[in-house]
């Protein structure tokens, strides 16, 4: 068993790239493999700023021996009247290096097995490996060399490794070689490899730790021993952790302290001007901000007193900036940047921001109404809606655009209006608002801008959807049902399309049809296809899907369903309504009339209750009768008006079940 190495070396690469090089390494080299019928033990990747590669550890060295049995020319082909090999045998044996004596007649056929000898491990990586990585996809890749070559950076040096010897290859006119590089701070003269614990320890010595996961972990070891060192607690935020490993090959924890002025400041003022501009860890002690902070440096050699000094003299700075910012938007009402909002546009084609303002508080007020708020709560829906995106126009939020809804609660407060006005202005650009206002105004601002984009074209096609209305529509299905608010959708985007002076795009139906079954589809896909039609009252189908996930695996109901299914087999192409149950003739027509009489009522009165359990449970009673009538009555009677009555009968009889989700899409265990 064999070993191989590689690893390319590169200019910095951007952090929005990791995630992407790693899962196409592991992805297209272990499909190599594959293909190729070589085994392996272990295979791994890693990645860091300058260097990216995988290796392989119990790698079969060679394929096994093929034995090809391939068919050729037909007998009366392959010879003549005299029994000699004609050309089409000649060619075929010539095509596949055999001669006669490989020869074997089956079937009438003429036959030949041939061993393929496999081929090596080394010659299969030399041969398809360089391809691979040259046609690795990156979001934002770099051309060099007059536009010949494209690649996520410009690549400095290959490292191939075969069993301690080097495997020669060529990518982008660079030889491959036994030499890599450590820590640019620390060595810049190459290093001699000799096999992969040779290489995981000579970047250790040099102060490159290559691994992904391994960097992370250093990471977080750093943070808990300054915090028992110190008793104090770093706020571990996930998205700068996962920024600085990918960011720095050998990330060194530095410490220092900002003037503590600034503490006067909103604590997430501070938080997201030393986190976005420094890519740094607020402090605390005793759940209190602090005024230290904490980096880290990628420079394992250097003087990180020099590094700390450099870290502070930027960050208080910066600082000093958000305290100028908000310092002056202290100075004005959030109302006053409301009336700015006039001067910023939303998008071309759909006004200003004060024009999309105005479209939420109306859908606002329309939501208000189908929920039937009482008239306070509506009056503070109205006036969070007005200052939603007031603070857009302040100039802290122009600074620091990550602060936008945090900055408008803080200066709603400041201005003494209602807490929940002031909570529902932050609240609104979340995915998890837990206050009616902040809700009710996510909806509207979400709805406004999905309805919006569709009519002036702006679609999500394919991974593309740069206004991510895919997240915006899912959201607002999922804080309807949090809130257990009975809303159809399909009035309000009608009245946003009115407002806007147009038509609802067909398109927008067959999305939000789309995004509601997605919605459901964690729980299971028929289900989710059976209450995707229920996209307009979200609320429905979610009670609908719970129903039926608690009740469609029973016996009784499993009976139900094949009963059902004749009856929209049979009635589904028919359109009339229309019937007259005095004209039912048979007997088993009569007993499942006078139970669809009975039972209608109580199912449409749970249904407004919104107790689709019950409705179902309805439902199962009509079983027994649906059976007999199909076992005794002949529907498609050759009398007209006999076969009309009884199809229309059976239509308002699916559309009864139908009232409860499309039951034709459910699983069924019994046939």
């Amino acid at each position: 068993m064999a070993e191989y190495l590689f690893e390319i070396g590169v200019e910095e690469l951007p952090s929005t790239e990791f995630e992407n090089i790693v899962s196409q390494l592991k992805e297209k080299i272990q499909k190599l493999l594959e293909e190729e019928a070589l085994s392996y033990d272990k295979f791994e990747t890693f990645a860091a700023p300058r260097r990216f590669g995988f290796f392989i550890i119990g790698l079969q060295e060679k394929q096994e021996d093929k034995i090809i049995e391939k068919r050729g020319p037909s007998l009366k082909v392959a010879y003549d009247e005299n029994n000699v090999p004609t050309k089409a045998l000649e060619g075929f044996l010539k095509s596949n290096g055999v001669s006669l004596d490989d020869i074997e007649i089956k079937n009438n056929y003429v036959y030949i097995r041939k061993k393929v000898p496999g081929k090596t491990a080394m010659e299969i990586i030399s041969n398809r490996l360089p391809e691979i990585i040259m046609k690795m996809n990156f979001r934002k890749p770099m051309k060099w060399g007059n536009g010949k070559y494209s690649f996520v950076r410009i690549p400095h040096w290959i490292l191939s490794l075969y069993n301690g010897t080097p495997l020669n290859i060529e990518i982008f006119d660079i030889k491959s070689s036994d030499i890599s590089y450590g820590h640019r701070f620390v060595k810049e003269a190459p290093v001699k490899i000799n096999s992969v614990n040779d290489y995981i320890n000579k970047m250790k010595e040099l102060k490159v730790i290559p691994f992904i996961k391994e960097r992370k972990d250093f990471v977080l070891s750093q943070i808990d021993s300054f915090e028992n060192e110190h008793n104090l607690k770093i706020e571990k935020d996930e998205e700068l952790i996962e920024e600085i490993v990918y960011l720095t090959e050998y990330p060194t924890i530095i410490s220092g302290n900002f003037s503590k002025q600034y503490l006067d400041l909103p604590e997430e003022l501070i938080t997201v001007t030393i986190k976005h501009h420094q890519r740094s860890f607020t402090v605390y002690r005793r759940e209190k901000i602090t005024n230290s902070f904490v980096s880290f440096s990628d420079s394992p050699s250097g003087n990180l007193n020099i590094v700390k000094n450099g870290y502070e003299k930027v960050i208080n700075a910066r600082l000093e900036d958000a305290k100028y910012y908000y310092e002056k938007d202290m100075k004005l009402p959030l109302e006053t940047f409301a009336q700015k909002l006039t001067q910023i546009v939303f998008q071309k084609d759909l006004g200003t921001l004060m024009d999309k303002v105005n479209r939420i508080k109306t859908i606002s007020s329309h939501i208000c109404e189908e929920i039937k708020l009482d008239f306070s709560t509506k009056k503070r829906v109205i006036r969070t809606a007005e200052l939603c995106k007031a603070d857009i126009a302040s100039n802290v939020v122009y600074e620091f655009p990550e602060l936008q809804g945090v900055m408008g609660r803080i200066y709603a407060l400041k201005d003494k209006e209602d807490p929940s006005v002031a909570i529902g202005i932050e609240e609104h650009y979340t995915d998890y608002p837990e206050t009616i206002t902040g809700a009710i105004v996510a909806i509207a601002d979400r709805l406004d801008t999905v309805v919006g984009s569709f009519i002036v074209g702006n679609i999500p096609s394919g991974s593309k959807d740069p206004f991510g209305l895919r997240k915006k529509v899912d959201t607002v299905f999922r804080i309807i049902t949090k809130f257990n608010w009975d809303i159809n959708l399909e009035n309000i985007i009608g009245e946003i399309a009115n407002l806007l002076g147009k038509e609802i795009p067909e398109s927008l139906i067959e999305f939000l049809i789309t995004r509601y079954e997605l919605y459901h589809a964690s729980t299971r896909y028929d289900i989710a296809r059976a209450v995707r039609k229920f996209w307009k009252k979200p609320l429905h189908g979610k009670l609908i899907a719970e129903a039926l996930n608690e009740i469609s695996s029973r016996e009784d109901f499993q009976h139900l369903l094949v009963g059902f299914e004749r009856v929209h087999n049979i009635s589904q192409k028919y359109d009339s309504y229309d019937f007259d149950g005095d004209k039912f003739l048979e007997k088993a027509e009569k007993e499942l009339f006078n139970k669809y009489i009975e039972v209608k009522p109580k199912v449409l009165g749970a249904i407004e209750e919104l107790n689709y359990r019950e409705a179902l449970q309805r439902l199962i009673e009509l079983r027994p009768f649906i059976d007999n009538y199909f076992d005794n009555v002949f529907v498609m009677t050759k009398q007209d008006d006999l076969r009309m009555n009884r199809l229309g009968f059976l239509k308002n009889l699916d559309k009864l079940f139908m009232s409860v989700g499309d039951l034709t899409k459910i699983e069924k265990k019994l046939q």
